[in-house]
């Protein structure tokens, strides 16, 4: 029972799933409460789902309100007696919406860190304020989640109150059920490397090795050794020497950043994972190798984007790619975000109480409704310096969550965080400006083309003061830059800036000098033509 509810709640998983469920028509919205300035630590209200379904169309929340469906708070002192009202419509065409109105409160409710004065919808994501207690809106199908949460349990560290995360761990156990070849997509900082380790200890190869490496940081020309290794007496001087494939034998081999690796490269790792008869050449060799390790790959950039590029080879997704996991980031993911920022602080300042650290609502929210360009690992971050014995504040956090982003206003879109193409942010709200990463003195990697363009173009397109600024190896920058722009060198790369300055759009590698000779080097009236067409037809970037 919930500590002051008289008439409590549906928690996470009624025992009978509500009608609506049950006639598999779609989740249902819920409610979880996700922090609080004076909420109880043993308060059985936190972290459960406060479920608005078909029998339940609308939970008054306040300090004691007097309704049926009701969730009572006596601990917030911040909270009016009968505080805000979330009722559940139902809209033509079958759709559900979510309204939150206050109910003349004495400070307010707020929606995604903003008083509301009228009944306001809210969707999946957003943050609602009642008093100083804090709320994740969320919706979830029941049936689904009770199904995967009836199996393994997840280890511990991985965090799965977000459905995103419930399902990703459903996908993760069925995946990790077959040997096959698997790709994990995510921006950085979603912790990719830790779930290929997950695939890899829930697998059947648990006891033999898990070999990871970032293609990134291979040194040039040393990848296919790397790889495959080299047989003693090839190289004068070199012994023999095995390659990552060979030490993780038995086991799961597991490249980030695959989409880094050369065309040579990714030619032999296809022939060496052909699922006909994987083997391979050490560099040197004349014996075949057997292969008898899983390969788990895994990238942060559009992989389906550089395979129409020609950056990555078409055969090598089609043929060793079985299952494709998604791992969401942290903004679509809010449920998540403060019981993650707690799991840091455990880690890194274990002396202190992570109540006692977020200490006030407006910080609390300032964690949920940030950008998190960094995801987990930018939360890790902000606890490390809390760690350091800094004090967290509300600007701190800002900081942290937006690094490496402008905006032209505080960074906050209508409907909470961010919005960014394809991001689910942003709820129900609409019309607001797309937010896109900037240079900035601590740059997200890999940066967009037309960033690399712009630095480039500023060096006098030295690859080596670029790799400066960016903060990495001049040959990975190097490589970069061949791959998006081909290995015409700094030519191709001042092709690229005019053609791109021409029509706003950067062009692939193969396309840089034939659209350069049709903005440049041609003219008459059949340029014109061709140019409009171009332009209609999106046959360019």
């Amino acid at each position: 029972m919930t500590a002051g509810v008289s008439d409590p709640v549906d928690v996470t998983l009624p025992r009978r799933p509500p009608a609506r469920a049950r006639r598999g028509e779609g989740p249902v919205y819920h409610l979880r409460a996700v922090w609080g300035e004076t909420l109880p630590a043993d308060a059985s209200v936190k972290d459960e789902l406060l479920v608005l379904d078909g029998a339940h169309r609308a939970l008054v929340i306040g300090r004691a309100p007097d309704e049926p469906h009701r969730l009572a708070m006596p601990w917030d002192d911040w909270a009016s007696r009968a505080h805000t009202k979330v009722t559940l419509l139902r809209m033509p065409g079958g759709d559900d919406t979510l309204m939150v109105e206050d109910l003349g409160s004495t400070n307010g409710t707020y929606v995604d860190g903003e008083v509301i004065a009228g009944p306001t919808r809210v969707g999946e994501g957003q943050v609602v304020r009642v008093g100083a207690t804090v709320f994740v809106v969320g919706r979830t199908p029941l049936e689904e989640r009770a199904a995967i949460l009836a199996g393994p349990a997840p280890p511990e560290g991985f965090l799965a109150r977000s459905f995103a995360m419930v399902r990703l761990w459903g996908r993760l156990v069925a995946v990790a059920a077959k040997d096959e070849g698997a790709l994990l997509l995510g921006e950085l900082g979603t912790g990719k490397t830790r779930l290929a380790q997950i695939i890899h200890e829930l697998s059947g190869r648990a006891r033999g090795p898990f070999v990871p490496l970032n293609c990134s940081a291979i040194p040039l020309n040393l990848e296919e050794a790397t790889l495959f290794g080299v047989v003693a007496g090839f190289i004068p001087g070199v012994k023999a020497r095995s390659g990552l494939i060979a030490q993780a034998d038995g086991g799961t081999l597991f490249l980030d950043e695959f989409a880094d690796l050369t065309q040579p490269a990714q030619a032999k790792l296809l022939d060496a994972f052909d699922p006909n008869a994987p083997s391979y050449l050490p560099v040197g060799g004349t014996k075949r190798v057997d292969t008898r390790c899983r390969l788990v790959l895994a990238s942060n950039r559009d992989v389906y984007a550089l395979v129409a590029q020609g950056v990555i080879r078409h055969d090598l997704t089609s043929r060793l790619v079985v299952a494709q996991l998604t791992v969401p980031p942290l903004r679509e993911r809010r449920e998540d975000v403060i019981p993650l920022f707690e799991q840091a602080l455990a880690r890194f300042a274990p002396e202190r109480a992570a109540a006692d650290v977020i200490g006030h609502v407006e910080v609390a929210e300032e964690l949920l409704l940030g950008r998190w360009t960094e995801n987990v690992r930018g939360l890790e971050s902000l606890a490390r310096r809390v760690g350091l014995g800094e004090e967290l504040t509300a600007d701190m956090v800002r900081e942290h969550a937006g690094r490496g982003l402008a905006a032209a206003s505080d960074g906050r879109a209508p409907g909470g965080g961010l919005v960014v193409p394809g991001s689910a942010a942003g709820g129900d709200a609409g019309g607001a400006d797309v937010v896109t990463p900037a240079l900035s003195d601590e740059p997200i990697w890999p940066p967009r083309p037309e960033e690399l363009l712009e630095l480039l173009a500023e060096v006098d397109f030295s690859v080596t003061a670029v790799a400066e600024r960016l903060g990495r190896a001049r040959e990975t920058v190097g490589r970069l830059v061949q791959k998006m722009f081909g290995p015409g060198g700094k030519g191709a790369a001042k092709r690229a800036v005019r053609v791109w300055r021409a029509s706003g759009r950067v062009p692939g590698a193969e396309e840089i000098d034939a659209a350069y000779v049709l903005y440049f080097e041609t003219s008459g009236p059949g340029v014109a033509e061709a140019r409009a067409r171009w332009e209609r037809d999106g046959e360019l970037g």
